[in-house]
């Protein structure tokens, strides 16, 4: 894909990835994380992405979020290509644009909720259109329930009420993007489920993209479009209204699930039937190569 060459989604999405790539080098072996990944999102659009350990969701998130850089491929944010930022221009998109919540937070020990929460507005150097950050921080510390917690520091808190911190400390400079990895994995299942929740609601009142990349399908229900992404490439998606299906991306590809191609006997070659409308695809034992 040529640098002129922009996709039309771009103009209806808020996030468009096209064949996104990320190779990793250990030595002398060779680690491939992301496998062209293409993706696009709405604002305001809720999408959780679901996969084993080493499937490659938490480099994807890491890439979307400006503190990774791809190998290969492209990535638009409001119709800016951020694969072309430099260090400076992708420290400002971090600070400005996106807000992230890790699985152990991303707390000060020695500061107390308040404070924690204020301090991403005061980083010096950093221009925001906050002008009252301690005022911000008690509406955003108020709306997750917290009121009565304000001024008590992480260790004092509970699971639950430190990871709403942390989502308060993502949200403190107004990001347009929230963006979880394993947010809830120290959470028992009840008090993930009240963080969820308030994830959901933050995410229709405010019209925030929100994408939280998890193992968990519990967490990933939580989402208003769930994908299944597994060695790299998506999988399949979860949809409301159709159930299981899977999703063709902008080259064509799919990815037909490991279970159906096992049920199907399905391996490295298959024979693709159009009737009508109707595409089959049906199992077909490769040729055997001839001298």
């Amino acid at each position: 894909m040529s640098l002129d060459n922009v996709p039309k989604e771009v103009e209806t999405h808020q996030i468009v990835i096209r064949d996104l790539i990320r190779v990793y080098h250990r030595g002398a072996e060779e680690v491939i994380a992301l496998r062209g990944i293409d993706l696009e999102v709405k604002k305001g659009e809720f999408v959780t992405i679901v996969g084993p350990s080493g499937s490659g969701k938490t480099t994807l998130v890491r890439i979307i979020g400006g503190l990774d850089k791809p190998t290969a491929g492209r990535i638009w944010v409001d119709k800016k290509d951020i694969t072309r930022y430099n260090e400076t221009q992708l420290l400002a998109y971090r600070r400005k644009k996106v807000g992230f919540v890790w699985q152990f937070g991303n707390l000060i020990e020695n500061l107390t909720a308040l404070q924690n929460v204020m301090l991403p507005m005061k980083v010096p150097g950093v221009r925001t259109k906050i002008k009252n950050p301690r005022e911000r921080a008690e509406m955003l510390l108020k709306r997750l329930g917290l009121e009565d917690r304000m001024h008590h520091k992480p260790y004092e808190l509970s699971g639950g009420e430190a990871q709403r911190v942390a989502i308060a400390v993502a949200l403190a400079n107004n990001p347009a993007i929230l963006l979880g990895d394993e947010l809830t994995g120290e959470l028992d299942t009840e008090t993930a489920k009240e963080v969820l929740e308030y994830i959901q609601e933050l995410n229709k009142e405010m019209e925030l993209t929100v994408i939280i990349v998890t193992h968990n399908p519990f967490v990933a229900k939580f989402g208003e479009r769930m994908l299944r992404i597994r060695d790299g490439m998506f999988e399949s998606l979860k949809h409301k209204a159709l159930g299981e299906i899977v999703e063709i991306d902008a080259k064509g590809r799919l990815v037909i699930p490991e279970g159906i191609r096992e049920v199907i006997g399905l391996k490295r070659v298959a024979q693709l039937i159009v009737q009508g409308n109707t595409l089959i695809v049906k199992p077909l034992e490769a040729p055997e190569e001839t001298s």
